[in-house]
């Protein structure tokens, strides 16, 4: 009896998010899109990492913009 909770959710293998290739579960990239997978889900795809260098360059830029809005036309 398995009392703990599991992870894999009964598959065997998972499925890379972008090219939709058959993986391991133990695989943390695919080898066939070489892009970095996450653990599988109850669907059997695996997960797509959260990417934040895209969260911060997000920020970072709107930032910018603002306070170029502020120099262009709110600083006199």
């Amino acid at each position: 009896m398995n009392t703990g909770r599991d992870d894999n959710f009964g598959y065997l293998s998972k499925k890379c998010p972008e090219c939709l290739t058959y993986i391991p579960l133990a695989a943390d990239i695919c080898p066939s899109c070489k892009q970095r997978v996450g653990k599988v889900t109850r669907t059997g795809m695996a997960k797509r990492p959260v990417n934040w260098n895209s969260y911060f360059m997000l920020i970072l830029a709107v930032a910018a913009f603002s306070f170029y809005i502020w120099w262009a036309f709110v600083k006199d």
